[in-house]
């Protein structure tokens, strides 16, 4: 991908934006990377109050007025001179072949820095979902302008981050409250529906409907917000009317879109029956619906809602499948979600059966067992002086190769993710 910056008064029809010198909170825009095919979005970029855009010369137009070029996906030279980067005709170790040929997909990227911005961000979301959920919990009212904004800053927030956001969302202790699990929930159904090729306007009614999905629980009696595996029968079922209560409590304050309505209402019904309400049809129900089912109990295995003991992002990734192949969630959806979290997910921190640690830095398609990690720690987990890029697919097969062992959380063993990548640019 060939980047050139250039003026906002140099932009013409025909060329692809990937970059502007500010917020996307401040433009019109939900896609952060399109082809600017009218005089209208020029005059939205301009109204903005954009100076400067970044453009991809070899998806659209170039600007010949300007002659920089920014190659960002190609290794900055210095990096490209390291010695790991060995002359592919020269005799290469077994310790060196490890981390050769990173994958394209890779190269250039930008980690420490991603990571701290998000994580900024994301605690400035939950803190708008704070404030939203808490005045429908207090007062019944419910600000829908707030909730078109947190809906907006999620559409354009996590367009180009997907996977430091994925990442954010990872195993933590159920809370009643339930702020971060409409956060995730909202997150997560928002990037599973853009993998699927779902429209911009269905994925912003999936975020809404991610951020109420379980506003019936401000309804249910405070006795039953603890996990889901200690209810008795008779608690189970004044739990499952959540959705229904839910959604009328909404109603009675605002009016929601219908689809948005409609995912709210579906958010747990089971494909092969066994979910609720159960006079909804399972045959009916949309694909967003589906979405927003397989979102809600990936996040409550990750939190511990159901079974009080809060899985592993593997574990709770089997767990859908299984689930998945039974019949209850839709299977082809459950692959393509694996596919986007990975088994490792992108800056998972993980233990290698040598004893040395890394962060996961990408994933490989063709095999989600099989992630390129950058070694931060040696057998010891002493921190190495320098993190090195480590790449199983290219590993030989018939001989003793490391392999991952667990999944780590930084803050128990220590380790803060952002400072460790602070100073690594790229791989």
């Amino acid at each position: 991908m060939a980047k050139k910056r250039i003026p906002i008064s140099s932009v013409k029809v025909g060329m692809y934006l990937c970059g502007i010198d500010g917020s996307w909170l401040n433009t019109p825009f939900l896609r952060h990377r399109f082809l600017i095919d009218s005089t209208a979005d020029i005059a939205k970029l301009q109204k903005s109050g954009i100076q400067a855009i970044t453009i991809d010369t070899e998806r659209g137009l170039d600007d010949i007025s300007t002659a920089e070029v920014d190659h960002q996906e190609d290794p900055p030279e210095s990096i490209a001179e390291t010695p790991l980067q060995v002359n592919a005709k020269q005799s290469i170790s077994p310790e060196v072949e490890r981390i050769q040929h990173l994958p394209d997909e890779v190269q250039g990227k930008l980690l420490g820095g991603e990571l701290t911005a998000i994580t900024q961000t994301r605690k400035y979301m939950l803190e708008g979902v704070q404030n939203i959920l808490e005045t429908l919990s207090k007062t019944g009212g419910i600000a829908i302008a707030e909730v078109n904004d947190m809906t907006r800053s999620i559409m354009a927030e996590t367009l180009d981050h997907e996977e430091a956001y994925i990442a954010l969302i990872r195993t933590r202790d159920f809370s009643p409250v339930l702020f971060e699990h409409a956060l995730a929930v909202s997150t997560l159904s928002v990037l599973l529906a853009r993998s699927i090729g779902l429209e911009d306007s269905v994925c912003q009614d999936l975020a809404t409907a991610g951020l109420l999905h379980d506003a019936g629980h401000a309804k249910i009696p405070t006795a039953l917000q603890r996990p889901i595996h200690e209810f008795s029968q008779s608690e189970l079922k004044i739990y499952q009317a959540h959705p229904k209560r839910g959604l009328d409590f909404l109603m009675e304050q605002a009016t929601l879109p219908e689809q948005v309505q409609t995912y709210i209402r579906e958010h747990h019904v089971a494909l092969d029956g066994s979910g609720y309400p159960a006079d909804i049809d399972p045959a009916t129900i949309q694909p967003a619906s589906r979405i927003l089912r397989l979102v809600d109990e990936y996040d409550e295995l990750l939190t511990g809602h159901q079974s009080g003991k809060p899985q592993t992002v593997r574990t709770a990734l089997q767990t859908l499948y299984q689930r998945g192949k039974k019949g209850s969630l839709d299977v082809e959806l459950v692959g393509k979600f694996i596919n986007l979290i990975g088994i490792y997910p992108t800056y998972s921190l993980v233990e290698l059966s040598t004893g040395e640690r890394g962060i996961v830095t990408a994933n490989s398609r063709e095999n989600l067992l099989q992630p390129t990690i950058l070694l931060i720690q040696d057998a010891a987990h002493q921190p190495l002086p320098e993190p090195i890029p480590f790449n199983f697919s290219v590993l030989e097969t018939n001989t003793s190769n490391p392999e991952i062992v667990k999944i780590l959380l930084p803050d128990e063993v220590g380790i803060q993710l952002d400072t460790v990548l602070e100073d690594w640019v790229t791989l």
